[in-house]
């Protein structure tokens, strides 16, 4: 389901972000000390992990094959049809485009690819780049300039997005890298993502990143609100932040998403269920809180093996969901009393904390500026140049 989402996300212009696990989050206790970087930093965005065998295009020497060989990296030139002369093997190599990018998988990369086994003993492929050609990707990705060319909102999409990536670095230094290239992290798919517009965005907004008592923020956003955004703590594990407190009102009536209504096949989604509550056959599922927006954000699970009460997100990936706003469910039942499909009315797509992308094109559209948009979602913020 989750897959279906994202594809659907990505025809609208939209991609949901933050996390789809809470672990992929900054915590903002962790977040660098308050200290202005002298220069742009760059930031290592994970390509690959645990893979066996990659072709690269683009060196200078040709294209290549990585391949991860008994705990090590064996690099080789590739030859159609047999296997091409051995270059190298080690703990790791590094490739630089001969040109404009590397490509890899079919996707091209700017800035320099490292193929390497991390601390972990695990095989990864990273991206090292400078932040802003980073984002040159990322932004597009995220809020499609072609359906959305509304600037203030890129730009307010850049700032969020920047300072989500400043937050982040040195977050998975153990495992050789600072950021992943999907939902975990922001949506990255390398040069030829690029378009004039949002990156006119992130060029006027260079360097600038929201901060809170002098750190940046953890600028969590997502497609569609339904209305009225969430509590972090409430959805996401971990305690309150002041600025992610929720109950930002907006008008995102015109995303899709606003309100749906879908039938979910439960019986289809056993195996993400019982990631959550490994219950067996579910016999019912009610509704146990709900928080500042609405959203239900702690869920009683009951099975023929018991019972279990899931909160946050876990909900929604348990159960296949738009987001946590449930305004109706209903429970459909076999003759044995287990639940095989549900009707769920609800509002919004994604967990709904921090800014909602609809909302910020629909103040863009009302004339505000990409500064009120995002002190509008992020209580409490500062704005400046970070680098």
């Amino acid at each position: 389901m989750l897959a279906v989402l994202v594809a659907l996300g990505a025809l609208w212009g939209l991609q949901a972000c933050g996390g789809t696990r809470p672990k992929s989050i900054p915590d903002p206790a962790d977040v660098s000390a308050p200290i202005r970087l002298s220069s742009e930093p760059r930031i290592r965005v994970l390509l690959a992990e645990g893979f066996r065998s990659v072709d690269v295009d683009g060196d200078s020497r040709g294209g290549l094959r990585l391949q991860s060989v008994g705990g090590e990296i064996r690099l080789s030139r590739r030859k159609e049809g047999t296997e091409g002369p051995i270059l190298g093997q080690g703990s790791g190599f590094r490739l630089v485009p001969a040109e404009e990018g590397l490509s890899l998988s079919g996707r091209r990369y700017g800035g320099v690819i490292d193929a390497f086994v991390n601390p972990l003993g695990r095989p990864v492929i990273v991206n090292d780049l400078s932040m802003e050609e980073y984002l040159r990707s990322v932004v597009p990705r995220e809020l499609g300039p072609q359906r959305f060319p509304q600037l203030e909102a890129l730009k307010a999409q850049a700032v969020a997005a920047r300072t989500f990536a400043v937050s982040s670095l040195g977050m998975y230094a153990d495992r050789g890298f600072d950021v992943f290239d999907d939902t975990r992290s922001q949506v990255y798919v390398g040069i030829d993502a690029k378009h004039p517009l949002s990156s006119r965005a992130v060029e006027e907004t260079r360097g600038m990143v929201a901060t809170h008592r002098g750190k940046p923020i953890v600028a969590l956003y997502s497609s569609t609100c339904g209305g009225v955004t969430e509590a972090f703590h409430l959805i996401f594990k971990g305690g309150p932040i002041e600025y992610l407190g929720g109950g930002a009102t907006c008008s995102d009536r015109s995303s899709p998403y606003h309100r749906w209504d879908e039938w979910i096949d439960l019986r289809r989604r056993h195996v993400d269920i019982a990631r959550y509550a490994d219950l067996g056959r579910l016999t019912d599922l009610k509704s146990l809180e709900r928080g500042r927006s609405n959203r239900v954000v702690a869920m009683r699970f009951v099975g023929e093996r018991g019972e279990r009460v899931l909160r946050g997100n876990d909900i929604r990936f348990a159960l296949g969901l738009r987001s946590n706003w449930i305004e109706d469910l209903n429970q459909v039942r076999d003759d044995d009393g287990y639940i095989e499909q549900i009707r769920v009315r609800g509002r919004g797509w994604g967990h709904g904390v921090g800014m909602c992308q609809i909302g910020a094109v629909e103040m863009a559209q009302g004339g505000r500026s990409h500064g009120e948009i995002l002190r509008h979602y992020y209580r409490g913020i500062d704005l400046g140049h970070w680098y």
